[in-house]
């Protein structure tokens, strides 16, 4: 077989007398050592808890900043200056103040050291704010209140000191670096008077001096003789594009007497072309009135071309004349601008420099009077009469330890006694093994297959074989030993394997047939017997595993419509024979069920447990069964 099938249960009906007084010994003897072991623990828990030296704690807080005054804002945390107070809090030089004036307040007392007093001594920053909560511990509650007030005050007294100190060395160094600052713009004053009276600097104001002043001038005269240039060039422009389209260029002045000879001369055409249009040429050349009208029109037409001819030639010669002046005059101006330029340059970098000098002025002044501000205040603000700093609790002496807590730590070590008594009953029951005639409440059944099936201690009863030829004819019936069964099953099929298991579990063919694969549980490795009212039987997990197709619950035979405890019987006897068992014909379930019963019994199993354990047992068997019991 494969693997152990799993031990059964039973709770027996009735107990021996002899059982009830095992069952009371181990009681009694459970109850001392868990008595022993609690009182033990318990006392040496409390002595450790009890003898411990109490430790006082008297507590200070202390804000390490100025409190703002009632029209200010309130002063921001600074973790950097909280951080600094707490190191000078427990630096040496304060500690040993501290300590002298304990010895001065205290004569005659033994203090410890100022190593000692810093292990003592503690200082924790609340988060986020400039306050600071300061600590003693130790045995002595009056000590630790006068130590950390004393502490305070020697801290008060350091800061006024340095306060003090502070200031005085502040109005110093104010004072000799506001002279020094005057005297520097003194100089800086004087140096700019000869610069400007060097450079002819009239005015702070650019447009206000004189070369300034004429470059804007040039500037601006220039720009009026180019426009002028411009105007002039364009109307000569103008007089060429007229001429060169055939129109009549006359001046201003004439404009007017040669329109009115174009007009006449218009009339006058209009009589010749009415003359024509009327009368012949001969006829108008015969008539005087009519004759003198074509030479007046020749001798106007003549006159006209003279008048536009002589008023195109002026009107050109004019304004050729004027584009000339125009541009010698410009270019006159350009010549003193570009004469005048580089000493407007030279003018303007100095002024550039003058401006700069005027302007770190402005700065030398504007510090000097920050520094005069910053000395009047620190004269004004006599923070030693002001504190910097201020106690928010003084020390008290503690009335009760911080620690140990005495109560709460004895109830631990009354919960711990109590687990280490329970644990120290389990152990003692586990390394002590109980004798199975003792028994009273529960019998473990093992059943072993394979290599050791059926094997049985010698401590605990006879081996099968050696009551064998005594025990076969007494029952009269066929039973297997330890070798033949694990033939049996070596040489079985999977079907029969399962066959052989159940029977050596326990089941009856009765039982077997009734079964189906739904019955098995292979989780907990139970099988359920409805044809014996829902009794239920432990396998083992090897013994499970013939059960499992795919993680499924299966047996062989299962939808077989011939199976029956005759075919159970046919199967086993075949199984027999190819192992080539001794008596292979009387090999059925009825000799497993024997041996399986036999194997019980040996084991110490009351007889009235087994139908508990292997189902329903005819009384004379167990009767046969009863001469192989322990």
């Amino acid at each position: 077989m494969e693997g152990p099938v799993e031990s059964a249960r039973i709770t027996p009906d009735l107990s021996s007398r002899s059982d009830a007084l095992a069952l009371k010994r181990i009681s009694r003897r459970r109850v001392r050592v868990f008595l022993a072991t609690f009182l033990i623990v318990l006392t040496a828990g409390l002595v450790w808890d009890f003898l411990r030296p109490p430790v006082y704690a008297a507590r200070a807080s202390l804000l390490t900043v100025a409190p703002p005054e009632v029209d200010q804002q309130n002063v921001e945390a600074d973790v950097q200056h909280v951080a600094i107070q707490r190191q000078r809090l427990l630096g040496r030089p304060l500690l040993e103040r501290v300590r002298q004036a304990m010895l001065e307040g205290n004569p005659g007392t033994n203090l410890p050291g100022v190593d000692e007093l810093r292990t003592m001594l503690d200082v924790s920053p609340v988060p986020e704010t400039n306050l600071v909560g300061m600590v003693a511990r130790g045995g002595q509650p009056l000590f630790l209140s006068q130590l950390v007030n004393r502490w305070i005050e020697a801290y008060l007294e350091t800061r006024e000191e340095e306060v003090a100190a502070l200031d005085a060395r502040t109005v110093d160094v104010l004072d000799r670096q506001r002279q020094a600052m005057a005297k520097k713009i003194e100089e800086k004053r004087a140096e700019i008077d000869a610069f400007r009276e060097a450079n002819r600097i009239l005015s702070t104001e650019r447009d206000e001096n004189q070369v300034l002043a004429r470059l804007r001038g040039l500037n601006q005269s220039l720009n009026a003789a180019n426009e002028e240039m411009v105007k002039a060039k364009a109307k000569l422009d103008s007089i060429h594009s007229a001429i060169a389209r055939g129109e009549v260029v006359v001046p201003e002045g004439d404009k007017r007497s040669y329109a009115a000879m174009v007009r006449r001369a218009q009339e006058l055409r209009e009589q010749v072309a009415e003359m024509n249009r009327r009368y012949t040429k001969a006829y108008i050349k015969r008539d005087p009135s009519m004759k003198v009208i074509p030479e007046k029109l020749a001798k106007l037409e003549a006159k006209i071309a003279r008048s536009g001819r002589k008023g195109q030639s002026f009107v050109l010669t004019t304004a050729r004349q004027e584009f000339v002046a125009a541009k010698k005059t410009a270019g006159a101006l350009q010549k003193q601008l570009d004469d005048f330029r580089a000493e407007a340059s030279e003018f303007t970098a100095r002024f550039g420099e003058y401006q700069a000098m005027q302007e770190d002025l402005g700065k030398m002044e504007e510090l000097y009077r920050e520094m005069e501000d910053r000395l009047v205040k620190v004269q004004v603000t006599n923070r030693a009469e002001y504190p910097q700093l201020k106690v928010v609790d003084w020390a008290y002496a503690p009335s009760e330890p911080e620690w140990p807590h005495y109560w709460r730590d004895a109830a631990m070590v009354a919960g711990a006694s109590l687990l280490i008594a329970m644990l120290t009953v389990l152990l003692v029951d586990f390394l002590k093994p109980i004798p199975l005639a003792s028994r009273a409440g529960q019998v473990g059944i093992s059943i072993y297959p394979g290599a050791a099936a059926l094997e049985q201690s010698e401590a605990m009863s006879p081996a099968l074989g050696e009551d064998r030829q005594r025990a076969l004819p007494r029952l009269n019936m066929r039973s297997l030993v330890p070798e033949e069964a694990v033939r049996l099953f070596e040489y079985a099929d999977h079907g029969t394997r399962q066959l052989i298991a159940l029977l050596l579990s326990g089941l009856t063919t009765k039982d077997i047939c009734a079964l189906s694969a739904d019955d098995i549980d292979l989780q907990r490795c139970e099988v359920t017997l409805k044809a014996t009212a829902g009794r239920q039987v432990r396998l083992a997990p090897d013994v499970v595993a013939l059960f499992d197709r795919d993680g499924r619950p299966y047996l062989a035979w299962e939808g077989q419509d011939d199976f029956d405890a005759a075919e159970i019987d046919a199967r086993l006897q075949l199984a027999a024979l190819g192992a080539e068992l001794e008596r292979a014909e009387d090999v059925n379930a009825a000799a497993l069920r024997m041996t399986y019963l036999l194997y019980l019994v040996r084991q110490g199993l009351q007889l009235g447990a087994l139908p508990v354990v292997a189902g329903e047992v005819p009384a004379k068997i167990q009767l046969e069964l009863a001469k192989f019991s322990p």
